[in-house]
């Protein structure tokens, strides 16, 4: 990004406009990580001061066999294959009860496209996690 350009965005910001798409663009292809990153602090303590705000996020895969073909996926396995896993209900809660004391704020569910697992295996395993975490974990799923 030529110095002009690069002044005519720090100006911008500082001023609080907004920016157009183009401008948008042009900080993407920016390689100039100390500068966007000083970019990016004045335009978070102008709005929220010197308050900073953090996620403990933890991750639990219930099982990882699935049924698609993704190809760019590194986690999916089929049934059978010796890796492959599927977790009950209550060994889920608690792996997740065990992340509880680390300060989890939000916990990530991904699994696979199970082929056999019943419908009502997802919503009891969210409602007995939302159970023992209580409400204060959000639960990021499926």
């Amino acid at each position: 990004m030529d110095s002009g350009l690069k002044n005519e965005l720090e100006q911008k910001v500082l001023a609080g406009e907004r920016l157009s798409f183009d401008d948008g663009v042009a900080l993407y292809e920016c390689d100039d990580l100390a500068w966007l990153g000083s970019l990016a602090h004045h335009c978070r303590t102008q709005k929220n001061g010197d308050a900073v705000f953090f996620n403990i996020n933890r991750h639990l895969n219930m099982t990882n066999v699935c049924s698609a073909t993704c190809a760019y996926c590194s986690f999916q396995r089929k049934p059978g294959d010796a890796d492959a896993y599927t977790m009950r209900i209550e060994e889920a809660v608690r792996l997740a009860e065990a992340m509880a004391p680390e300060g989890l704020t939000e916990l990530h569910i991904v699994n696979g496209l199970h082929p056999t697992l019943p419908w009502r295996y997802y919503p009891k395993s969210l409602s007995e996690l939302r159970a023992a975490l209580g409400p204060t974990v959000a639960l990021k799923a499926f």
